[in-house]
């Protein structure tokens, strides 16, 4: 053979090498996230059998791990998908805890995706609607897990009462969740990435949309479309954790393991319980009760009318059917009805009855703000009717000391941290409330105020407030750092007289992508102390397996 023909072969050898070593490279993590090519179905399931994305962490998380196995969505490289993955790079310690709390609800939300033939990435979605808290509540009142305002609850069945609140239910919220965003599915014919904006935003705000590009005749995918801001981050932060959760050692995450396998069993009876004698009679704490069953208001599973079943670990069901349940039957009594004197406020009312503001207009919906002498109110009674329960109140106790943990005003945070701030002067309850984000009404109540009382210097107030993530994990990007290969996020911590144009100027970046990076809106207040991220590596996150 001539020295050319030699030549000519070892280049085909050569070239078919490296086709070879192509096509493997595509079948590790950058072909699970749409690397590697052009990517037109933008999160649509294909029509056929998903393809499983490789395992890539070497340490198995047990459920974290195999729905990372089942992945099926499609992605693309995109900067918002980056920016909310250097976001939750900088809070993997928080994200472990989301991990460890989501562990009695995991498997339920999984099996019922299973069961429906679902993305799994779906089971994320809670983490971005509430952090796995069912005590969660949003400004618009929307609540629990799955965050279901009050109205969307309603029309897909989730009851909502003085006793109950669907919306916290873990089995019945989820169930609820996952029919709309099936029905959504359908309206937008599939596309997993529209259907989600339209869980957030609206179906309406979404079709708008459409419409509204299609008679520019500009594109109609989610990432084309004028939406608005929270929506446009809303898919890319659950594509985010798909990336994270999908190689969370690479990510700097260590997720809380989790068995793939029910924790939970129900467990029904025909009248409604005190739980605060089941909880006993199963040598459980209250609160680890609530944790199970956060739908229940009362200390009770019913009133009388509705009976709700409790979720228990599988050996305190078995302990509970071995009880006489009879001895633990208990009713609400029914709420007063209390016709309003001149001039009297909410405030008042509550004072006189030892209830809460919020409790009253929970109870009157809708109520205004203006109330009229002559107006007949319900008033709600947190007390038993039949038996003697563990939680009953004196008639002159205030509802706050029944059960801290289901205090209305407080459910609207995550977490339900005590603090108490020391007036000083100059100060009032609108810039009180403001420092520590909660609302004036509620600071008000949780203090025996109403909304004109004047605060004097070195008065204690008590304020209720969520510990602001980027303070209980300050240094979190760097514990948990990523492996060499992976992007990470530089943080910066905020001292004294910082401000936004300050710090952008200072890491030469523009204030719209400092805002952005820290879910920032504009005119955010600055506290010293709080860690911002100011930088991103410029190595992209690892995506080879």
């Amino acid at each position: 053979m001539s020295l050319i023909r030699l030549l000519a072969v070892a280049l085909i050898l050569s070239l078919a090498g490296c086709a070879q070593m192509e096509e493997r490279d595509l079948t590790g993590s950058e072909a699970a996230y749409g690397y590697g090519g052009e990517n037109d179905n933008l999160y649509n399931l294909s029509s056929g059998a998903p393809q499983k994305s490789p395992r890539v962490t070497q340490t198995d998380y047990g459920l974290w791990t195999r729905l990372a196995q089942n992945f099926t969505m499609q992605t693309v490289d995109n900067e918002r998908i980056d920016a909310q993955v250097f976001f939750y790079q900088s809070r993997t310690d928080q994200l472990h805890t989301i991990t460890q709390r989501a562990e009695p609800y995991l498997f339920f939300v999984v099996e019922q995706l299973r069961e429906r033939g679902m993305p799994l990435e779906l089971a994320l979605l809670p983490i971005v609607e509430s952090s796995y808290k069912p005590e969660a509540t949003s400004r618009s009142q929307a609540a629990g897990i799955w965050q279901f305002i009050p109205s969307t609850g309603t029309h897909y069945g989730l009851k909502q009462n003085w006793w109950y609140d669907g919306r916290r239910d873990i089995q019945a919220s989820t169930n609820a969740a996952l029919d709309y965003l099936q029905n959504l599915n359908r309206m937008f014919n599939g596309d997993w990435a529209l259907s989600l904006a339209a869980y957030n935003a609206g179906e309406g705000t979404v079709s708008r949309a459409i419409q509204k590009a299609e008679a520019k005749g500009e594109p109609t995918d989610y990432w084309s479309l004028d939406l608005p801001e929270e929506t446009r981050y809303y898919v890319p932060r659950l594509l985010a954790l798909v990336r994270i959760f999908h190689d969370p050692e690479a990510n700097g995450l260590t997720p809380h393991p989790v068995k793939d396998a029910p924790m939970l069993t129900s467990f029904s009876f025909d009248k409604p319980l005190d739980l605060g004698k089941v909880a006993t009679a199963l040598n459980m704490s209250e609160a680890d009760l609530y944790k199970l069953n956060p739908g229940f208001k009362r200390g009770v599973n019913g009133h009388g009318q509705d009976v709700v079943s409790l979720l228990l670990p599988h050996d305190k069901a078995e302990q509970l059917r071995q009880q006489n349940l009879e001895s633990f039957c208990v009713t609400l009594a029914p709420p007063r009805r209390v016709t309003l004197k001149k001039n009297e406020s909410l405030a008042s009312l509550a004072k006189r009855y030892g209830v809460g503001v919020a409790e009253i207009r929970e109870i009157n919906p809708p109520l205004g703000k203006t109330l009229k002498r002559g107006q007949t109110l319900s008033i709600p009674s947190n007390r038993m009717a039949i038996g003697q329960p563990s939680a009953q109140i004196a008639a002159n106790e205030p509802d706050d000391a029944a059960d801290p943990l289901k205090l209305p005003a407080k459910e609207r945070y995550a977490v339900n941290t005590k603090r108490i701030h020391a007036v000083s002067a100059g100060d009032s309850l609108f810039n009180v409330s403001r420092k520590y984000g909660v609302k004036p009404a509620d600071l008000a109540s949780w203090n025996n105020l109403n909304a004109k009382s004047a605060l004097k210097p070195g008065q204690k107030l008590t304020v209720y407030c969520e510990l602001p993530e980027n303070k209980t994990t300050a240094s979190a990007g760097a514990k948990n750092a990523p492996t060499q290969d992976s992007a990470t996020a530089k943080t910066y911590t905020v001292k004294k007289g910082d401000t936004l144009h300050s710090i952008a100027q200072r890491f030469k970046i523009s204030m719209a992508q400092l805002r952005e990076w820290n879910h920032l809106k504009g005119g955010a207040h600055l506290s010293a102390g709080q860690t911002l991220i100011v930088a991103a590596s410029e190595k992209k996150p690892a995506r080879n397996s």
